[in-house]
């Protein structure tokens, strides 16, 4: 008698590794996009609760909208569509007593295709090019998905016997700051001792992740031409003016804040803004200046950092620009929040999930994993919060999220899943395994 180890993991992930890539690519071809308030996962949720029923799990389908109470959830987003079987899909398989639970999440929405700039592939037409796995969603994050599901598939094959419950889940709309299906997920119970999120961190383990504030800047002046009058007051001479001065912010934001799991370069905190336009919903736009000019933006914010602290430094920032600037001292300057804000957590470094995450890392690859915070937001809080689990971002390495030519790594994708398969065996303490 003898227990799985992490060689016979190895050997199980390489036994299955074409058959793990294959499953990445059926993923990919589904166009699973999140159109907000509209979302197309339905075809691929059905596709992922049949092959988890295929192994005998447990499986539990259900809209987000299905869950009572949810809409007056402080971390529901009113205002998406759950029609067309956008739905999450959980999957059970049951200890055999009362060990520890261990849970794998990810999301199969994502961002749409566009802007269609495709060089190496078309979206939905996954290709291997040196080892990288190029498709939407490849990274972001199906092939962190997959390695989820086929961490228990490989343990199922090494005749596995958890003592504690092990679940494996994908949920919906995830994108554009939702974090629904997460939150329905943890209020319908499928909670755990620990959550693994399967985010792309390039093989860091994240216990941390930056929260987002997301909102709108309306700048408004006087409508019309300079034919029998002088220039009218511009909001897009404005909202030029406005550009820059984000630049100004962000560099202000940095300097006034610090986190010691985002020291490192690449981890600053950053301001995107992401759309700009002139017009208000229905209008037709003139041959002229316009009423307005809206800058949708996103600021990132450390852990401990509150909505409330946040809007107060953004809104003495623009107070004091828009009196005294001269460009904008013409014009109205309003700054409304939008979406709601995703919220940024952190699971403490020193806590035994975040040791039992590393120790299975370095058992499996035989290195020293880097530990530190994800430079991005996600719904990590919504684990944390209303599941009360102990929670961290763990997934593969690749480029191009929300772009292009999105890709993932392929070894990425195997040695998570044979590093998710590790740690399950030591969290759910498994009845030992005769290999003969």
């Amino acid at each position: 008698m003898s227990s799985i180890d992490a060689e016979a993991i190895r050997r199980a992930v390489e036994a299955r590794g074409e058959e793990i890539i294959e499953w990445v690519q059926t993923l990919i071809r589904f166009p699973s996009e999140n159109r907000y308030p509209d979302g197309n996962e339905g075809p691929a949720q059905k596709f992922v609760a049949e092959e988890c029923r295929k192994q005998g799990w447990e499986v539990d389908v259900f809209s987000p909208e299905e869950i009572p109470g949810i809409q007056e959830h402080p971390s529901w987003l009113a205002g998406r569509n759950y029609d067309n079987d956008r739905c999450d899909v959980v999957a059970r398989w049951p200890g055999q007593d009362d060990g520890k639970s261990v849970l794998f999440s990810g999301h199969i929405d994502v961002a749409p295709f566009e802007p269609d700039d495709w060089q190496v592939c078309r979206p939905y037409e996954p290709i291997i090019i040196d080892g990288r796995l190029y498709g939407r969603g490849a990274v972001d994050m199906k092939g962190g998905l997959a390695a989820g599901f086929w961490a228990l598939r490989v343990l199922q094959d090494l005749g596995f016997e958890p003592a504690g419950d092990l679940l494996f889940e994908s949920v919906v709309d995830e994108e554009f700051a939702s974090g629904n299906g997460t939150l329905a997920a943890r209020l319908r119970g499928h909670n755990a001792d620990l959550a693994v999120v399967l985010e792309p961190t390039k093989m860091e383990i994240c216990p941390a992740c930056l929260g987002a504030f997301l909102g709108d800047m309306i700048i408004t002046g006087t409508a019309g031409m300079a034919y029998t009058r002088t220039m009218p007051p511009s909001p897009i001479r404005g909202a030029a003016r406005a550009v820059l001065l984000f630049d100004e912010w962000i560099e202000q934001w940095r300097a006034q804040n610090s986190h010691p799991l985002f020291v490192e370069a690449g981890k600053e905190l950053n301001v995107v803004l992401w759309r700009i336009n002139s017009t208000r919903p229905g209008e037709f736009n003139q041959m002229g200046t316009p009423l307005i000019t809206n800058i949708g933006w996103i600021v990132w914010g450390h852990p401990g950092m509150t909505e409330e602290e946040f809007y107060r430094r953004f809104g003495t920032f623009w107070d004091e620009h828009a009196s005294s600037d001269p460009i904008l001292q013409p014009l109205e300057l309003e700054i409304e929040p939008d979406f709601h804000y995703v919220r940024p957590w952190e699971t403490p470094v020193d806590s035994p999930e975040v040791r039992a995450v590393a120790e299975a890392f370095s058992k499996y690859t035989d290195q020293t994993p880097s530990v530190g915070g994800a430079p991005f937001s996600c719904d990590l809080a919504i684990y944390g919060d209303a599941g009360d689990m102990p929670a961290v971002l763990l997934g593969p390495g690749g480029d191009n999220l929300h772009a292009p030519d999105e890709w993932v790594k392929i070894d990425d994708i195997l040695n998570l899943t044979g590093i998710l398969a590790t740690l399950a065996v030591k969290w759910c303490d498994a009845t030992p395994y005769n290999h003969s």
